[in-house]
């Protein structure tokens, strides 16, 4: 059955690569899930590349959805930008773009942009991935597990979240990791340590995530009132993204201290 999204990949870099799919279509691609209902991107932070899939979702009848202005200006403080379009058997399609997410460093960021010759459109590999999924949502934990179920043993030990797969890993991996989880399997620590160890870092990961969005969140109030306002989201995409830029520049920050 078509994928929706792997065609909008592909429609986003039929010129060049500027946009690499992510999240929970990624998830799809690497076929740890039947579906996900909407698309995430991490898009080259140039101008150029903006315009190359504005155009595209221009020609698709996208319109923008609450969210900063698909701008290298907003993107580089990691801001995310969003659109939505009823395709042709009329489902909703929703499409998010990122160019700095969380969790990634600007090396990481730097090679996703090198198209693996394995793949027939560009997807983001399975350690960014990961880091990507650590969000504040507890149904991404699980996702976590099965996803480093794909990777080396060595990886593997340092990513999963499944108590199990530590305790089975742990004899011949991980000696040198930080986890307590790893350290505690490796000194034959009880299978209830390692998952009372699991669940904290777990939950770690999810308060910091929780804590980012919400500075996010009350940076973007005085911009999303007006938004909501101007009713942006029911004006034609080129028209709107003019619109969102004005709107942007008067109320949205550039950067996030």
């Amino acid at each position: 059955m078509p994928n929706i999204y792997f065609d909008l990949t592909r429609e986003f870099n039929r010129n060049r690569l500027v946009a690499v799919l992510s999240s929970g279509q990624a998830v799809v691609w690497y076929r740890l899930a039947i579906m996900s209902k909407d698309g995430d991107w991490i898009l080259r932070e140039e101008d150029s590349a903006c315009q190359q899939v504005l155009a595209v979702l221009a020609a698709h009848g996208a319109r923008y959805r609450p969210g900063a202005p698909l701008d290298t200006r907003w993107l580089r403080a990691g801001w995310s930008s969003h659109f939505e379009f009823t395709d042709t058997r009329s489902h909703r399609i929703r499409c998010d773009f990122v160019s700095r997410p969380p969790r990634l460093t600007e090396a990481e960021l730097a090679t996703l942009f090198t198209r693996d010759p394995g793949h027939d459109l560009p997807v983001i590999g399975l350690p960014a991935l990961i880091a990507i999924k650590r969000t504040q949502r507890a149904k991404d934990y699980p996702v976590i597990g099965a996803l480093a179920r794909l990777l080396p043993p060595a990886q593997e030990i340092e990513a999963t979240t499944d108590p199990d797969r530590v305790l089975d890993l742990a004899p011949g991996h991980g000696a040198e990791s930080v986890r307590e989880a790893v350290r505690l399997a490796r000194t034959g620590a009880p299978r209830s340590d390692i998952v009372v160890a699991l669940a904290k870092e777990n939950d770690r990961l999810q308060q910091a995530d929780r804590r980012r969005l919400d500075r996010y969140r009350a940076a973007a109030t005085p911009f999303l009132a007006e938004w909501q306002q101007q009713r942006i989201g029911d004006v034609p995409l080129p028209d709107a993204h003019e619109q969102a830029v004005r709107l942007a520049t008067r109320l949205l920050p550039q950067t996030l201290d």
